[in-house]
């Protein structure tokens, strides 16, 4: 009975362990995505390179969009301050420029450009992948954009405006180099400090738009 116990539990793996395998396959399945883009990124060839079962993909993760969308999240996440009220200025064209700062380095990455450049090729056939996109730059980084704009309203700090509105369109502006640059086949759009002149020239133009009126 003793031995029975004995190695049921040698055989349970540890909770970093889990961790660990879990890491490793969204790695396999990011470094897949990125190399043979959505259509040829199967579970089959994933899982078989992750040393896991498409049934333990499926258990954790509903399937190939599920798996994929938790990649895009990594990846979202990699260069998002571990601690987003480290940004909260109550100077909107500091805090504005530290949030543009940090977007303009998430989508500078070749992960980045890699992903844009598989949605343009083929967000048309597999608009779950599109979707997919969409949604984890929502919940990433427009959703909490728009929480600081908020705040920095119920201050009176800013004018009333749809903030949610206003953070889509900062993060709009801020990808339109890394846009054309991937369209046209181009590696890197701007310099580090090309980057960060842009960063802080929107940040002070979206600022004086919301500029409280006087009254």
């Amino acid at each position: 009975m003793h031995g029975h116990d004995r190695r049921s539990r040698a055989g349970r793996p540890k909770s970093a362990e889990v961790e660990n395998r879990a890491q490793a396959l969204l790695e396999v399945a990011e470094q897949a995505l990125i190399e043979l883009g959505y259509e040829r990124a199967t579970l089959q060839i994933i899982a078989r390179q992750a040393k896991v079962s498409k049934k333990t993909i499926y258990a954790k993760y509903g399937g190939k969009p599920g798996l994929l969308r938790a990649v895009l999240d990594q990846i979202a996440d990699r260069n998002m301050a571990a601690d987003l009220s480290l940004l909260d200025r109550n100077d909107p064209a500091e805090g504005l420029y530290e949030w543009a700062r940090m977007i303009m380095r998430s989508t500078r990455t070749p992960a980045a450009h890699a992903i844009t450049a598989i949605s343009m090729r083929e967000g048309l056939r597999f608009p779950e992948f599109r979707k997919a996109m969409e949604e984890t730059r929502r919940l990433r980084q427009q959703a909490p954009l728009r929480s600081y704009l908020e705040r920095l309203q119920a201050r009176g700090l800013i004018r009333p405006v749809d903030c949610n509105e206003i953070a889509s369109i900062f993060l709009w502006v801020l990808s339109q180099d890394m846009v054309m640059a991937v369209s046209a086949g181009t590696a890197q759009p701007l310099s580090d400090e090309e980057a960060d002149e842009k960063a802080r020239r929107i940040a002070r133009l979206i600022a004086q738009g919301l500029t409280p009126v006087a009254g």
